[in-house]
């Protein structure tokens, strides 16, 4: 009688380990909080820091990139949101970081009264040599923080970036260390094999 009475949990923990679990989202072909910007020609990859969620099902259909927000949050609620894209570069290069600046600052600038201007604030390094140059947008002439922020990245092909934005000041100062670690995580590659440091 052993026999049967010892059969009978071992089948049902058997059984168990064959009921299907939902499964949970994968980051293929890199670990969990690594993001893969797609840009024309390359790409890059950024990587959530501790107490940052990494969400890529509310890009929606036409935002093609991965957004960073505080755990507890979600993308619709959160108070501070962190989102990165690229552009291809110009002949030259040099001219495209302040397009892709003037077109952010005419996105902040009231219709009426002060408009907005961009600030060089730091310069990180950042992957395989290259620098992010960071720049604070403030109102015209006061120079009040509009809340947000953007690191330019210039390579070969492109001018990737990353944007912080928040809804106060209070998120946005505690967010501007998830901004620097998000930045600095910053890797480009086309294809092969990528290291990812931890």
């Amino acid at each position: 009688m052993k026999g049967p009475s010892l059969f009978v949990p071992l089948w049902l923990l058997a059984m168990a380990a064959c009921i299907p679990f939902p499964a949970f989202p994968q980051q293929e072909p890199f670990e969990a909080g690594v993001g893969i910007v797609y840009a024309e020609g390359h790409a890059f990859l950024l990587k959530a820091p501790e107490g940052w969620i990494l969400d890529r099902e509310s890009r929606g259909k036409t935002r093609r990139e991965p957004v960073f927000y505080p755990v507890g949050f979600t993308a619709k609620d959160t108070p501070v949101l962190i989102w990165a894209g690229s552009q291809r570069a110009e002949p030259g290069g040099r001219g495209r970081i302040e397009t892709l600046l003037e077109e952010k600052r005419r996105s902040l600038a009231p219709p009426l009264g002060s408009g907005a201007k961009s600030i060089r604030v730091a310069e990180w390094r950042v992957g395989k040599g290259l620098h992010a140059d960071v720049f604070a947008f403030v109102s015209d002439p006061k120079e009040d923080s509009l809340l947000e922020s953007m690191a330019c990245i210039r390579t070969a092909v492109s001018i990737d970036y990353v944007v912080v934005k928040a809804k106060d000041e209070s998120f946005y100062g505690r967010s501007l260390a998830a901004f620097a670690s998000i930045v600095k995580s910053y890797i480009p590659f086309q294809g092969g094999t990528v290291y990812i440091p931890r």
